[in-house]
């Protein structure tokens, strides 16, 4: 294969963002996270040097690529600034679009109150922040 893209650096997300509920529970996406490391892997087969940043997946990690393991969506946003500049930007992964609002620390209680009422913000756009 040529090494086209020798020289340039690509960063790509993939995979999910969970955010945390309390100590137990959690929302998030589905993904496989199977897409953005194939698009990386390719990416390095051309030559680039690679920067994955990775939600939490069961694949092996792609040869001859960095890759970042993370969690929360804030988590993702951070390690795609720190990773800056970059030629190249695909954000594959399937971001979280909000987190719980305060202190997820601790289990939260079951009680005769009903649900507990969760307050949600909403999470950085990582594509538009990196565009």
């Amino acid at each position: 294969r040529h090494k086209t893209l020798a020289g340039r650096h690509a960063l790509v997300t993939s995979g999910p963002t969970i955010e945390p509920i309390d100590s137990v529970r959690f929302i998030a996406n589905r993904s496989s996270g199977k897409q953005g490391h194939a698009i990386a892997a390719a990416l390095a087969a051309r030559g680039a040097k690679v920067t994955l940043v990775s939600g939490p997946v069961t694949l092996p990690q792609p040869p001859h690529v960095t890759h970042i393991a993370v969690e929360s969506a804030r988590e993702m946003m951070d390690a795609c600034t720190a990773a800056l500049p970059a030629d190249i930007a695909i954000c594959a992964a399937a971001v979280a679009d909000w987190h719980v609002a305060g202190d997820t620390s601790g289990k939260l209680k079951k009680d005769n109150a009903g649900p507990p009422q969760i307050e949600l913000v909403e999470n950085p756009d990582i594509l538009a922040s990196l565009s």
